[in-house]
């Protein structure tokens, strides 16, 4: 009898710590997922941003996806949210350009050079 006891509180003892153990893994997952879900709209207005700068000051491609990916990782750090790998971001600002081309050539951009 005693050796069944020892088993069950072994069992339990290692129950209670993978379950804690899926737990954080659980709430890291969630962290993760809510920080994905914000990266989507967050870009979209970054780049539309960017392309409305555009507007007032010569930018270059290149200028304006920076400033679109810059604004997001600022957004996301004032609430809390730190990105380690800056490619995720990139390619939602990437992604968010394609999706509202149509929306952005309304926006007539300032010619760099002498003009």
């Amino acid at each position: 009898m005693e050796i069944n006891e020892l088993v069950v509180t072994v069992l339990a003892t290692v129950l209670t710590a993978v379950i804690s153990y899926c737990g954080h893994l659980l709430a890291k997952n969630s962290q993760v997922l809510t920080v994905l879900r914000a990266i989507e709209p967050l870009a979209k207005d970054a780049v539309i941003a960017a392309q409305k700068l555009g507007v007032t000051e010569y930018l270059t491609g290149v200028a304006k996806k920076k400033h679109a990916v810059q604004t997001v990782v600022q957004a996301l750090s004032d609430a809390g949210f730190t990105i380690t790998d800056e490619q995720v971001i990139k390619n939602a600002v990437e992604k968010a350009y394609v999706e509202q081309k149509e929306l952005l050539a309304q926006y007539p951009q300032k010619k760099g050079g002498l003009d």
